[in-house]
């Protein structure tokens, strides 16, 4: 194979985003029952004795700041698999443009009558 070919194997890239879904839709459902159990320690510290007024605004930060990171992880994994689908997409329209494209010019070369590439030249 050349330097400068171009290669790729879209049932690769089939079996790839599949897996890749999966995982997001497992990471997505993670988060949201990651955030649901959380959410549902948030009166742990109490509510209005000296203890909860010290750690409250601690125990919130902590709390926030994991969802927000799980969010974000969360993200991150469904962005890869929806940039790998776009990669798909774009494998499979080059692969049916450059078929199509050898098609054409395959009819065309037998063409004598009229063609762009029959005739003396």
């Amino acid at each position: 194979m050349s330097e400068n070919a171009y290669f790729a194997s879209p049932p690769a890239l089939i079996a790839g985003t599949r897996q890749i879904e999966q995982i997001s839709r497992l990471a997505t459902e993670m988060i949201n029952e990651f955030i649901t159990d959380v959410s549902s320690t948030s009166g742990w510290p109490g509510h209005d004795d000296s203890y909860a007024k010290q750690m409250l605004p601690q125990e919130k930060q902590q709390r926030e700041g994991s969802v927000k990171t799980g969010s974000s992880l969360s993200e991150a994994i469904v962005g890869v698999g929806d940039g790998t689908l776009a990669n798909l997409k774009s494998v499979l329209g080059t692969q049916s443009g450059v078929l199509d494209a050898i098609h054409s010019s395959s009819i065309n070369t037998g063409d004598t009558s009229g063609g762009s590439h029959g005739g003396k030249h």
